[in-house]
């Protein structure tokens, strides 16, 4: 039977679900990331920032600044590039549509309640109410819906605020819920609010794949989370756990375009331990899908596992051969949910924590011996991903677009930096002139006037520009732009 399929913010941009024939598909995911990243709607906010119409910037210098990175983010997306650059560009884009929100801060790949989490129930209807994100997304949803039965597809938690509202829109009795996180927490959203009132909550999610602009050539490419919905014969890529990759065959290495690893600890590629606990072997998955194509998303604060350890296995990702480094996100351990579990992880005793208002769980909070402390994880995030950073291109976020792209030869150029002409006062509190912003680094410095046309130039991928200055000026502007991160190599 066909379906009439509803897909809300916020999710992967770089998918797109899997359609059967007849099947009707109103993506508003995508929607809703090409409005808050269309030209109008930047040029906006950056007018809003240069005449302080938001009420967050009271500081002069920190709204010239963020002038500045939205139009840098508009000027990287007008490339229409597919890659680390677009992402960062997204990304900044959301953060600062959301800033001045009543209920939600956004980011590229993750979602934040304002006094909430989306663990809890009340507070996503709380959110739902009082946002004012998606307000013509709704309207698209009212009008697309009346008179038909709709499937709302809730994939990830970070969809529920948006699910809230829509299926208000829609009308409960002619929704019905599906998506993984709708099947995994059904018992919950059928005493929730307007989920309640649904028609009906499948056990059904789509399958996905890359989309046509983030695959090489545009090949259709199949994204794998888990083991069990690799297709033979098919090119695939995926975002795995150590054991699910432990059980792919053989075959289906030779159709890999790309997969990022989750590993909380990683002792040997002969003892490698995901989110679960459970320590596997990788010494066959490596042989057999080559160094290329992998990638290693590092835990930081799993039990018992330090910050020597954790520094250590990093610059063992960053230096040696093997997988390359994508980042590093804290551990979190995955919630019981009323199922009887070891408490233990990878061996190690560990006591976990019941929140009682969170009424869909994802995490449990925990205790074991030798783990860090929330704010010395963090601290540890942020000293890794900034030492990091300088000797490889992380990833700008959990986003298949950016497991699926082995790298190539590094440009000249650093994609997610662009030349701004600014037409105000500067962050510096001078008057206008050229910066070069560095989205990657989240950097940004004046530029004399007279070496803007060659910045430019060189932005644009002309590599020889810098051979026609004098060697004194192309000695100290080489020297900034190295400094700064928007030349990758020095020529």
């Amino acid at each position: 039977m066909a379906r009439r399929l509803l897909v809300p913010p916020l999710s992967d941009l770089s998918l797109a679900p899997d359609l059967a024939p007849g099947d009707e598909l109103l993506d508003l995911n995508a929607a809703f990331v090409d409005r808050l990243t269309g030209d109008a709607h930047l040029r906006g906010l950056a007018a809003g920032y240069a005449t302080g119409g938001h009420d967050a910037d009271d500081d002069p210098a920190e709204a010239a600044t963020k002038t500045l990175f939205v139009r840098a983010a508009g000027a990287v997306l007008a490339r229409g590039r597919h890659d680390a650059g677009r992402l960062r560009a997204v990304g900044v884009a959301l953060r600062l549509s959301g800033e001045d929100d009543p209920a939600l801060r956004l980011a590229g790949d993750d979602v934040e309640l304002v006094g909430g989490t989306t663990e809890a129930g009340t507070d996503v209807l709380s959110a739902a109410a009082r946002t004012t994100l998606w307000e013509p997304e709704t309207d698209r949803a009212r009008d697309w819906a009346r008179g038909h039965r709709v499937h709302l597809l809730i994939e990830t938690d970070q969809q529920l605020p948006a699910a809230a509202r829509f299926i208000e829109a829609v009308g409960p009795e002619r929704t019905v819920l599906c998506g993984r996180f709708a099947a995994d927490h059904a018992p919950a959203l059928r005493a929730l609010g307007p989920f309640a009132n649904a028609a009906d909550i499948e056990d059904w999610a789509p399958a996905w794949r890359l989309r046509p602009e983030w695959a090489a050539d545009g090949e259709p490419v199949h994204w794998v989370r888990r083991a069990a919905t690799w297709r033979a014969g098919v090119p695939w890529a995926g975002w795995l756990e150590p054991e699910e990759a432990a059980l792919l065959p053989e075959e289906a290495w030779s159709d890999c375009r790309g997969l990022a690893l989750t590993v909380a600890r990683l002792e040997s590629w002969a003892r490698v331990t995901g989110t679960h606990g459970t320590p596997v072997g990788l010494e066959h998955v490596l042989k057999l899908a080559g160094p290329g194509r992998l990638a290693v998303e590092l835990l930081v604060g799993a039990p018992g596992v330090g910050a020597e350890e954790t520094t250590a296995t990093a610059r063992r990702l960053v230096t040696g051969p093997g997988p390359r480094l994508a980042g590093f996100s804290a551990f979190r351990l995955p919630a019981a949910r009323g199922r009887t579990v070891p408490d233990t992880w990878g061996g190690l005793p560990l006591t976990r924590t019941a929140v009682g208002h969170h009424d869909l769980p994802r995490w449990d909070p925990f205790d074991a011996p030798g783990t860090l402390g929330r704010s010395e994880r963090t601290a540890l995030i942020g000293a890794l991903t900034g030492e990091s950073g300088t000797d490889t291109d992380l990833f700008p976020g959990r986003f298949a677009g950016s497991a699926a792209a082995v790298p190539g030869p590094e440009s000249l150029w650093e994609p997610s930096a662009a030349v701004v002409h600014e037409e105000g006062r500067g962050p510096d509190g001078r008057g206008p002139g050229p910066f070069v912003v560095n989205l990657r680094s989240g950097g940004a410095f004046r530029l004399h006037p007279r070496l803007a046309p060659v910045v430019e130039r060189l932005a644009s991928g002309d590599t020889t520009v810098l051979d026609r200055l004098g060697e004194t000026v192309r000695t100290k502007l080489s020297g900034q732009l190295v400094r700064a991160g928007v030349i990758r190599r020095h020529r």
